[in-house]
């Protein structure tokens, strides 16, 4: 996989690389805790249109870097994937953003400052959960007159009862392992004796387990409906039917049976709480690209946000609570100082307040940490400090930081130093390489929060120059 990156950064000539490898204002700064000071250098946020993609698809060098991937004669994967992504405005398994967005940075700004970054949002195709992918193979099975017959053993019954239902199994036609099976057939609540009669149809999906039985086929995460033919194959609308009080992010599966293709279409929905929203396998990422002189596979960085300098904050949000009387922000934006966190305003006040990062992939990380630079300044004597000023982490968080989950960070002692000083200046030093490993292949995003109770002194708190990357030694 290396060597396919590395092939890519040289099709651009060497000079646009993505973030994961380049050394620049940040990257290594601490791997050896040295000069605390730093320079500060543009970075840009930039988000992926429709016309991006059919211009990233249509680009020269991507599109010689497809055909150079494809060695084997007659067999173009990588060109087709290359293609989709303009087709489709968005990335796939094959072809992925960190191949094919360099090229295109690089011929819409040739004339960039070495160290500049691009933040670029965009669009990836990951594909459907494996199980909704097995229940679109999954085909329709109409009890006959004969399989009646069979599982009674006699004619005239065109019905299974409550005794009998479980039988199914025993007249389903056999088929590939790991496979399902919509069975459709009319059914009664009474038994034959009682005055049984044909009250409804059912519509029960089974699976062939390992290649021995069929079983009812059951997801423990995610409940699986079919939606009855007299639906209309309206899945939406048969869910706000069945689920009228669901709860938010609450996960439904739904199958509608195709009569032109004589399978079902499976698709996975999530309850946003207020509707239905199908989950297409597509979602929205964040990667990181840098321009440098060069390609080398040290570093791989994650995300990577100078703020000071930069005229804004990027795409780092702010979230503020209980503000006492006398103050209204506790987070604000300063070009010079990055972002800066206080509740000090002609006098201490009490508040809590956030700034959350964007979505982080941790995507094959191996060792990956948070580092940042940070100045604290007239803090609270009283050892309180470490309540005040914190760093979090969630892989549930959406948009408010109180219903999300959310773990602490601890703050780092290094070489006699510490991440979190006990003594205060405006200088700015490193909060030193704060473990991330526990979330390895998981999206994350990492809060900062600002809280100050009654009777505290209140601090100043800056932060610049977040970065979550791995080790030079983990590559």
């Amino acid at each position: 996989m290396k060597a396919r990156y590395l092939y890519s950064i040289a099709f651009v000539l060497g000079t646009l690389s993505l973030c994961t490898s380049c050394e620049n204002y940040f990257d290594k700064k601490y791997l050896d805790n040295g000069d605390p000071q730093i320079s500060v250098v543009k970075t840009y946020d930039y988000t992926l249109e429709e016309a991006d993609y059919v211009t990233i698809a249509n680009n020269k060098t991507n599109k010689a870097y497809a055909e150079s991937l494809d060695t084997i004669a007659n067999r173009t994967p990588n060109q087709k994937a290359l293609a989709r992504v303009g087709e489709n405005h968005c990335f796939n398994e094959v072809a992925s953003a960190d191949m094919y967005v360099p090229a295109f940075i690089y011929s819409k700004y040739p004339h960039l400052d070495p160290g500049s970054t691009f933040n670029v949002t965009y669009k990836t195709d990951e594909g459907l959960p494996a199980y909704i992918e097995m229940l679109n193979q999954t085909i329709r099975y109409e009890l006959s007159e004969a399989d009646y017959a069979k599982i009674w053993g006699e004619e005239g019954k065109l019905y299974l009862s409550p005794s009998v239902a479980d039988k199914v199994t025993t007249i389903l036609p056999q088929i590939d392992d790991d496979m399902c099976i919509g069975v459709v057939y009319n059914y009664s609540s009474k038994e034959p004796s009682e005055g049984g009669r044909i009250e409804e149809k059912r519509e029960i999906l089974y699976l062939f387990e390992n290649g021995a039985k069929w079983v009812k086929y059951t997801n423990d995460n995610t409940p699986v409906r079919i939606v009855p033919d007299n639906a209309n194959g309206q899945a939406v609308k048969f869910l706000q039917n069945n689920y009228p009080y669901a709860a938010e992010d609450q996960i439904v599966a739904v199958m509608v049976y195709n009569s032109k293709t004589s399978l079902y279409d499976a698709m996975e929905y999530k309850y946003n709480g207020t509707e239905w929203i199908a989950n297409t396998g597509i979602i929205e990422e964040v990667m990181s690209f840098v321009l440098a002189s060069g390609w080398s596979a040290n570093l791989s960085t994650y995300y990577k946000q100078a703020i000071a300098g930069e005229g804004n904050q990027g795409k780092l949000t702010t979230q503020e609570f209980d503000l006492e009387e006398g103050i209204s922000y506790i987070w604000k934006f300063d070009n010079t100082y990055g972002m800066k966190g206080t509740a000090y305003y002609s006098g201490p006040h009490t508040g809590e307040g956030w700034f959350v990062t964007p979505t982080i992939k941790l995507k094959n990380a191996t060792a990956p940490a948070l580092s940042f630079d940070h100045a604290i300044n007239y803090g609270p004597l009283d050892g309180t400090l470490k309540d005040q000023v914190s760093v979090w982490v969630s892989t549930d968080y959406v948009d408010d930081v109180r219903t999300a989950t959310w773990t602490q960070l601890p703050w780092n002692e290094f070489d006699g130093e510490k991440g979190l000083m006990d003594s205060f200046s405006w200088t700015f030093y490193n909060s030193g390489r704060m473990d991330l490993s526990a979330w390895n292949n998981q999206k994350i995003v990492i809060g900062f929060r600002y809280k100050s109770v009654p009777g505290q002194t209140c601090c100043t708190w800056e932060v610049k120059n977040i970065l979550v990357n791995e080790p030079e030694e983990a590559e």
